[in-house]
């Protein structure tokens, strides 16, 4: 019963900070979107750039790469460019991640680690 009446109380104390988190919020999302995060491919000939909402930024292949005259060559460069994009989109979530993660410390949300490996 006493567990049921702090969750309540807890549920109250941050609807009464709603505006607060609100903004804190807007806040993380637009330091996400200048947080940029490379990834690249394991031949490192692509570079991908994410930023921390996870919207690709740029990509950059190796000009020697770019002659794919046999499909063997155009595979291998789509791979890597996949890969680059891939290794990127994960630094990004590891980024937004830790953002997160501190904006719900600092606002005292009791934010499960579980649930910020989904991000």
């Amino acid at each position: 019963m006493f567990d049921k009446l702090k969750a309540a109380a807890g549920v109250a104390g941050l609807l009464k900070d709603l505006p607060r988190v609100q903004a804190r919020l807007l806040e993380v999302k637009e330091e996400l979107g200048r947080v940029q995060c490379a990834g690249h491919s394991p031949c490192r000939r692509v570079r991908a750039v994410m930023n921390g909402r996870l919207e690709l930024v740029s990509v950059d292949i190796d000009p020697e790469s770019m002659v794919a005259d046999s499909p063997q060559a155009r595979a291998a460069l789509q791979t890597a460019v996949t890969e680059a994009v891939n290794d990127a989109i994960r630094h990004a979530r590891r980024e937004a991640g830790q953002h997160v993660a501190a904006a719900a410390q600092e606002l005292g949300l009791p934010i499960p680690p579980s649930l910020l490996q989904h991000l």
